[in-house]
């Protein structure tokens, strides 16, 4: 945390007129830098999680409240019929295989957000596959420990396993 705190404030040095996309976010209460757009709003959620999580727990609830109408308990019945099939636990299995290699990148939000601050840092709309690739070289970078490039490649290879 103390990190990002000292990048952000190097880049409010820098370019000043990025303060007034300065924000805190209402859940954690960390600043974040927000589009010029949304300047001066106090209840925006950081894109470091609590936007996410709060959209989660908002849809988790909007499920809730339909599955308790009559119309709600009747699909959820046939949903739950449906998963005696082999078929939908394979497919299942399949999805879960899918999600778990997805939680290995960065988050397509996280990506919008990191597009949208440095895209204001350099003065440039920047787009999404530059942002990729330089996320990509950021993560690839080995860590400060000092360690063979086999323990390096090993470490690589059993965490993205073909």
């Amino acid at each position: 945390m103390l990190q990002y705190y000292f990048v952000l404030r190097s880049v409010l040095r820098a370019k000043p007129c990025l303060r007034r996309g300065l924000t805190r976010c209402r859940h954690c209460r960390i600043f974040f830098l927000t589009h010029p757009r949304n300047a001066g709003r106090n209840d925006l959620g950081c894109p470091f999680g609590c936007k996410a999580a709060h959209s989660k727990r908002s849809s988790t609830n909007r499920s809730v409240e339909y599955y308790r109408t009559d119309e709600g308990k009747s699909k959820k019945r046939t949903q739950n019929s449906k998963r005696k099939n082999h078929a939908a636990k394979a497919e299942l299995a399949n999805k879960q295989e899918a999600s778990a290699l997805n939680q290995r990148s960065v988050g397509a939000g996280m990506v919008s957000y990191l597009q949208m601050v440095v895209g204001l840092i350099e003065g440039r709309r920047m787009g999404r596959s530059e942002i990729l690739e330089m996320v990509a070289r950021v993560v690839r970078q080995r860590s400060m420990e000092r360690r063979r490039r086999i323990d390096y490649i090993l470490q690589y290879l059993n965490e993205r396993a073909p």
